[in-house]
């Protein structure tokens, strides 16, 4: 399957088996780029048959929509759901702020859903404070990136990142650094630092060996034994709408109980967001 269509496909399997659907559908959304690796994730497959996480394409954020879809086919079977893709973060929750959307597709921070106020639902925490763990990552030649390792040495970086995602904006902050760029996609962010106009970006640690991180045709190397804690719990959460208020009632407590059971760390780990060769690494704001 080629990246071109499996935005398609993924968003023909999410709404498989739903073709008597009545009504609105569910609006999901999440970045392009989600909806590309959650085709080619599912590889033809169905959500519905889902139970493991890992192998190609599989990320945090893929893995989290994986989830919430499944879950909307076994909570709410009458509904169909329709793929918006938003690459902007601060306007995804604007438009879910509006009701334009049913629900986003991959967890956002706490503080950033209470912003909104009560024109949103947040599900109960997915990750919670502490442990969302990521690493800084550099270009293959940035060889001063490559050797820091005390907070004194990584104060004197060039960090990249995006103001309106305020938890890892502060983090950088909070951490001294001299200077931040403020960039407002994905790919503005891993093209500045592959291009050497920026030395550091936070990523979640990729799950393979090698913990290269592949994106927009470029590779970023992580800074070694580097770990940050972005401090704040990750949530689902639902437009305060007809369908938003279903997901909210029915899908949300499923997750829930999910967490309970050990089985979204479970996922998270599948997945490759809890990486075993990082583990033991030093978490310097811990």
């Amino acid at each position: 399957m080629t990246r071109r269509t499996a935005l398609m496909a993924a968003g023909a399997l999410a709404c498989a088996g739903e073709s008597g659907a009545k009504g609105t559908a569910l609006r999901i959304t999440a970045p392009a780029d989600v909806f590309l690796d959650y085709g080619l994730f599912l590889a033809g497959r169905d959500i519905a048959d889902i139970r493991s996480f890992d192998g190609p394409y599989a990320r945090r954020d893929v893995m989290e929509l994986a989830v919430l879809v499944r879950e909307i086919r076994r909570q709410l079977p009458g509904m169909a759901t329709e793929f918006v893709p938003i690459d902007s973060y601060q306007r995804a929750l604007l438009e879910l702020r509006a009701g334009r959307i049913s629900a986003l597709g991959t967890t956002v921070w706490r503080s950033d859903l209470e912003a909104l106020g009560q024109d949103v639902i947040p599900s109960p925490a997915l990750l919670q404070k502490g442990e969302f763990v990521v690493g800084l990552f550099t270009g293959p030649l940035n060889t001063r990136a490559k050797r820091a390792r005390s907070l004194a040495e990584l104060r004197t970086l060039t960090a990249v990142s995006n103001s309106d995602w305020s938890v890892d904006w502060q983090t950088l902050q909070g951490l001294g650094f001299r200077v931040v760029n403020d960039v407002k996609t994905w790919r503005q962010m891993v093209l500045s630092v592959a291009r050497g106009r920026a030395d550091v970006l936070l990523a979640p640690f990729p799950n393979r060996e090698d913990l290269l991180l592949e994106a927009e045709g470029v590779s970023l190397h992580p800074i070694n034994n580097v770990a940050l804690a972005l401090q704040g719990s990750r949530h689902m959460a639902a437009a305060n709408t007809p369908e938003g208020q279903a997901i909210a009632a029915k899908v949300f407590p499923a997750l829930a109980a999910m967490a309970g059971k050990g089985q979204l760390q479970r996922a998270y780990q599948e997945c490759g967001f809890i990486h075993q060769r990082t583990a033991k690494w030093p978490v310097l704001n811990a």
